[in-house]
């Protein structure tokens, strides 16, 4: 009876085995985890080897609880680390991209031309003061500043009049006489832009000045040497003018401040000219 439990418990012993080793090898797992971040690829391989141990003690007979140990062991691969560069473009259409500020035009020059009519003060016939005689100008000059400005210019100034001497018992239809000169003349103004465009392009002007006029050469039809057309006479000037855009258009009137005829009385020169023009 003795022998018969002991093989009984034998055979049990040894099912229990069995079926524990069939546990162990169905509990061993392997997990892989994979974590990706922003410009680096990082994998990390995490290995659970889980192992039932069964002992027995066949001394004593006795079962001994299966204990299971749990190794984790994370193991690290190899970071693999991406640099991404991305391009962008952008293109501004010509309607949206910002006009450049283009300065104040300061400084300025130009060349013009004109006609002009000329008479000498005190000249009168009963009352009436002869008509001038047409003439012409060519000159250039310089400008700078804002709307207060100053300009410079030199000038060919081309007068002809006609001219009376009273007390000779004419009538103004009955005069002949006239008197041609040719002067340079150096103008200079101070003026003032009453309105004007953004960059100063375009204006309309009021200036006034004085000039140096010196005689070139003269020629007359009455009896008046030509040394006695003074030379190196000064006149006061004003300006009226329009800039449009790069064209010109200047009214000057030139007033004399002493007399141009020596032995003359109120010879003073009076000249009204028109100038058209260009400026750069």
């Amino acid at each position: 009876m003795k022998r018969s439990n002991t093989l009984l418990a034998l055979c049990l012993l040894g099912t229990w085995s069995a079926f524990a080793q069939t546990i162990s090898s169905d509990t061993t797992k392997t997990t892989t985890t994979t974590i990706t971040t922003t410009g680096t690829d990082t994998t990390y391989r995490s290995n659970s080897a889980n192992s039932t141990n069964s002992t027995m003690d066949n001394s004593s007979n006795t079962a001994t609880t299966p204990t299971t140990t749990t190794n984790d062991s994370p193991t690290q691969t190899p970071s693999s680390t991406y640099s991404s560069t991305t391009t962008t473009e952008y293109s501004a259409s010509r309607e949206t991209r910002p006009k450049a500020e283009r300065p104040y035009k300061a400084f300025t020059g130009g060349f013009y031309v004109g006609a002009n009519t000329t008479r000498y003060r005190g000249e009168d016939v009963d009352g009436d003061n002869p008509a001038g005689r047409l003439g012409y100008q060519i000159g250039a000059f310089v400008r700078g500043g804002g709307r207060l400005y100053g300009q410079l210019g030199v000038e060919y100034f081309a007068s002809s009049s006609n001219y009376f001497s009273p007390g000779d018992g004419s009538t103004i239809q009955d005069i002949s006489g006239r008197i041609n000169t040719k002067w340079l003349q150096i103008p200079a103004y101070i003026g003032v832009k009453l309105a004007q465009s953004e960059r100063g392009i375009s204006a309309v002007r009021l200036a006034v000045g004085a000039e140096y006029a010196n005689r070139l050469s003269s020629s007359n039809t009455i009896n008046i040497d030509n040394n006695e057309i003074k030379s190196g006479t000064f006149l006061g000037l004003a300006n009226l003018g329009f800039d449009i855009g790069p064209v010109l258009i200047d009214l000057v009137y030139h007033y004399g401040f002493s007399d141009a005829i020596s032995g003359f009385n109120n010879s003073q020169r009076r000249a009204l000219g028109l100038n058209v023009g260009f400026k750069f």
